[in-house]
């Protein structure tokens, strides 16, 4: 080693001890100055409440003879370690092995407790019932009777089956009732055959019909036999004490001042019927055209007849039924007749006929009836008008 190494070792050793004496001296100055600062910044601040001086503690100086720090190039130098030993883990297997006796000796233990017990006896097979013969048994035995307090319940006898309703028999089709010529009268003698067909007017019988017409002229006809007699009595008519019922005020009930108000039992009635005329006024032409329009309706459909030789001396509702009944026409029937008095009493006990004179020939009651039956005397007295 030569001594420029010597030297420069020599060096290199001292510059750590140098640097660390430096820091030491500048700390131990740095603590003497602290309480003399302190003391000249309290004696600058304004007199208060003088208090208690702390005497500062000064700062404990770092001991000197603190080894020194060795230096990276020794730590190579010092003995590394001792590794730990790993433990070897044991195998599960072992364990298993090491219970595996035990597990035989509690089950050989178990064995010999079950063989000292005496065994079980056996149980009883039970035959099993029919279904049947416990349905039969159930019903040959009288039902346990109840607690008190319930009453049994009724039982529901079976309902036996209904026989099938018979099918109904099917109706038998009406046959069409007899019609005339379209247009035309037709004749027909006492014993129901067909004689002729005579000719009709045609401004009485073949006239367009018009609702609106027929029905003004129903509606006049039905108003004028509206006799209009219902009448009540207002509270004037009613008699009745006309004395006030009770005080005006302090009775506490509602203010009354008569007995025959309309709200009271036995007064009068406000706003009832009074005897008028319901008529209405219809035109002489309208009327006349509504009948024409009401013939011509019955002429166009066949159904006009005239009775020949239909002549009775005395009533007889007998022979006009047994007429009517071999001409077999549409019912009801309106029998026109004129001046004709037996007839007309021999029809009107009829629930299927009515009868009416020539002169009094309404729409009302041509519309009525299906077929009309004419006279001799009430076609001519018909055609002639």
């Amino acid at each position: 080693m030569t001594a420029d190494e010597t030297k420069k070792n020599q060096t290199a050793d001292a510059t750590p001890d140098a640097a660390e004496s430096t820091a030491e001296t500048a700390a131990a100055k740095a603590a003497a100055d602290a309480p003399q600062a302190d003391e000249t910044a309290k004696a600058d601040e304004p007199a208060a409440k003088p208090k208690r001086a702390r005497a500062a503690k000064p700062k404990a100086d770092k001991p000197a003879d603190k080894p020194a720090a060795k230096p990276k190039a020794a730590k190579a130098d010092e003995p590394t370690a001792k590794p730990k030993r790993a433990r070897a883990a044991k195998p599960k297997a072992a364990k298993a092995d090491a219970d595996a006796p035990q597990a035989d000796e509690t089950a050989k233990a178990d064995e010999a407790a079950k063989a000292d017990e005496p065994a079980a006896k056996p149980k009883r097979a039970r035959a099993a019932k029919p279904k049947a013969a416990k349905s039969d048994e159930a019903e040959a035995a009288p039902a346990k009777p109840r607690r008190r307090g319930k009453a049994a319940a009724p039982v529901a006898p079976a309902r036996a089956e209904r026989p099938p309703k018979p099918a109904k028999a099917a109706k038998a089709a009406r046959p069409e009732p007899r019609r005339g010529a379209a247009g035309k009268a037709t004749v027909v003698g006492t014993d129901g055959k067909e004689i002729e067909a005579r000719d009709l007017r045609p401004d009485l019988f073949a006239v367009p019909a018009d609702v609106g017409v027929l029905h003004l002229a129903v509606r006049g006809e039905q108003l004028a036999r509206r006799r209009g007699t219902a009448s009540t009595k207002t509270r004037g008519e009613v008699s009745g004490s006309t004395a006030k019922l009770f005080r005006q005020k302090g009775t506490g009930r509602a203010r009354a001042g008569s007995i025959k108000s309309p709200v009271r039992t036995g007064g009068g009635t406000a706003f009832g019927p009074k005897p008028r005329s319901y008529a209405i006024k219809v035109n002489r032409k309208v009327v006349k055209k509504a009948l024409a329009m009401a013939l011509s309706n019955r002429a166009e459909n066949g159904h006009v007849f005239v009775a020949a030789g239909l002549e009775l001396d005395d009533p007889s509702t007998k022979r006009v039924h047994e007429f009517l009944v071999g001409l077999d026409i549409a019912a009801p029937v309106l029998v026109v007749t004129n001046d004709e008095p037996a007839l007309t009493k021999s029809v009107r006990n009829l629930s299927y006929a009515e009868t009416i004179e020539v002169r009094g020939l309404s729409t009302e009651r041509v519309l009525r009836t299906r077929s009309l039956l004419l006279t001799e005397k009430a076609f001519a007295a018909l055609s002639e008008a």
